[in-house]
């Protein structure tokens, strides 16, 4: 299992210097202690070759772990962000129900408060004792020149023509 130095329990060598822990000499040029035999040289650098590139691989693993971490966070972040999206969606909906369903004008829908649609329709029928007394007159669409009052005889007609009337 190797640490956070990048060496293993087992070797004494770092990753990349081939020292022993504890000294500045490396391997192959260290006194031996009874018992030992000489690493031939070629071994020594198969060695550090071969911990060079399982340092890599530990490194490479890491990224990997990494990039599906991050992924499963943009996941998540996206699927908050779609539950927000909804939850928005779900509550305009609902005002624009509220709002025709109480015959209030669709500029006052966006005003309606509440979390749910019985509050939404007391804030509506406030909205609507508040506003509903404006209501605008009607256009009407018969044509012609509006007049006030039409006249009813042929003298009333005469003398709004002359302007005595």
């Amino acid at each position: 299992m190797a640490d956070e130095n990048g060496t293993t329990p087992e070797s004494p060598e770092g990753p990349e210097t081939g020292a022993a822990e504890g000294t500045g000499a490396p391997a192959a040029e260290r006194p031996k202690e009874s018992g030992e035999t000489k690493i031939p040289p070629e071994v020594e650098r198969a060695l550090r070759k071969a911990n060079k590139e399982a340092e890599t691989l530990r490194l490479k693993l890491k990224e990997f772990e990494d990039r599906d971490k991050t992924e499963a966070q943009k996941l998540a972040e996206g699927k908050a962000e779609a539950e927000r999206e909804a939850a928005t969606a779900k509550q305009e909906l609902m005002r624009y129900r509220v709002a025709a369903s109480k015959k209030l004008p669709a500029e006052l829908a966006d005003r309606l408060k509440g979390a749910t649609e019985e509050e939404m329709a007391e804030d509506a029928d406030r909205l609507l004792e508040v506003f509903g007394a404006q209501k605008t007159q009607t256009p009407s669409y018969d044509g012609g020149v509006r007049q006030s009052a039409r006249p009813t005889s042929m003298n009333d007609l005469i003398r709004q023509t002359a302007g005595r009337g």
